[in-house]
């Protein structure tokens, strides 16, 4: 099944109708940029610093003394210094370049009540602009995307505007933060009076606007979702569920790795090993206590991508509620929780970026991801379990 979503560029947006007309701009944060380009000049300057200087382990160093020279110059040929500076340079402008070009874009959004008026302005290119009336928009779209934020792993919760044509869906808010949005879904469905839309595995569902509020199970009860179930059938050998006194865990059973989680940590990796073969040179050029704050930094980077790596996440069904719970490898953190009263939505739903499928459980206030990386009938199964364990325990 193909899904289409545009592109949107910002992470926090809110095209506010109380006051018309009103206004907005679609464009990438600066909190995201500054950081961004921040990490890619270091690289870059990294790689150009180490290309027309002294090749790593020359001279004394914090490895002097753990090696002869001989195999000291076996090691710099593992890897082709020259090769590997070109690398790091490479890559540092290329994250700049992308993130200023992601800076040029926008649009610029206007409604007057009726009619949209948009103005896109592309990265290279020209201008362009429309003009579309509410009237030929099919309702308002609540989705969930995935994005890369260093080394984490976040959300970006979208609400828009749903046209048959994708480069004329508008974005009505869009934040990384799930507080409140539901009700702020169901803010723009009474305000545009349209109807709520959700991107499943199933394809589009549709909701009336009276039906957005109503608790999950009463869904069930008025026979507006089903309880399908089956306890005979076979629980996929992805997930694995304990069945304890007082609650029941579910969790997916092996690590799914991220690509990543991988290149930060190898990056990270670098930079520490670069910093540690030029320790000579960074205590020359500022003082030993920078040398080791540096050297700190890197390690704590490079440690906190690894526990990314190895996070598993569980939900833990309990009599009155259900807990979303991060587990890392030494330790687990509860990230959420909604009281069964609460959850008005479970569903598979989908991330256009990635083409990745998870279940989405959602309240009022809250929304809980889980299986971000499972097979799309092992999520479906997922789903059935947490409908028919949270109407069956009403």
């Amino acid at each position: 099944m193909r899904h289409d979503a545009p592109n949107h560029f910002s992470h926090k947006l809110c095209l506010k109708l109380d006051n018309l007309p009103a206004k907005t701009s679609d464009r990438i944060a600066l909190n995201i940029l500054y950081p961004g380009i921040l990490f890619g000049a270091l690289l870059a300057l990294l790689g150009i610093y180490e290309f027309f200087n002294i090749p790593a382990l020359s001279g004394k160093g914090v490895f002097d003394g753990f090696m002869s020279e001989e195999e000291a110059k076996k090691v710099t040929t593992l890897i082709n210094p020259t090769f590997f500076d070109a690398v790091l340079t490479v890559l540092g402008l290329w994250i700049v370049t992308k993130l200023i070009m992601s800076y040029v874009r926008y649009k610029k959004i206007r409604f007057d009540g009726k009619v949209f008026d948009i103005t896109y302005r592309p990265a290279m290119g020209e201008k362009v602009s429309f003009c579309e009336k509410l009237e030929n928009y099919k309702g308002v779209r609540f989705r969930v995307e995935f994005f890369q934020f260093g080394i984490l792993n976040k959300n970006r919760y979208i609400i828009e505007l749903l046209h048959k044509t994708p480069e004329k869906t508008i974005p009505l808010y869009i934040s990384t933060s799930d507080k409140d949005v539901r009700k702020i879904w169901e803010y723009y469905a009474k305000a545009l009076k349209m109807p709520a839309v959700m991107t499943t595995a199933a394809g589009e569902i549709y909701r009336s606007i009276e039906d957005l509020d109503k608790p999950l199970r009463q869904m069930v009860a008025e026979g507006l979702i089903k309880d399908e179930f089956d306890p005979k059938k076979t629980r996929p050998k992805t997930i694995a569920c304990a069945y304890k006194k007082d609650k029941i865990v579910v969790k997916g059973r092996k690590i799914v790795w991220d690509a990543f989680n991988w290149l930060f940590i190898i990056c990270g990796g670098a930079l520490l090993t670069a910093t540690l073969f030029n320790y000579e040179r960074i205590v020359s050029a500022s003082s030993q206590k920078s040398a080791f704050v540096l050297m700190s930094a890197l390690a704590l980077f490079v440690i906190a991508a690894v526990f990314v790596l190895f996070r598993k996440d569980k939900l833990v069904i309990k009599k009155d509620k259900v807990v979303h719970v991060h587990k890392f490898m030494l330790f687990s953190r509860k990230n959420d929780e909604l009281k069964k009263d609460d959850i008005e939505e479970i569903n598979v739903t989908l991330n256009p970026v990635t083409g990745r499928y998870c279940v989405s459980v959602i309240s009022d206030d809250k929304n809980i991801i889980f299986g971000k990386k499972l097979p799309i009938d092992d999520l479906r199964w997922v789903k059935q379990f947490l409908i028919h364990q949270i109407v069956a325990n009403s």
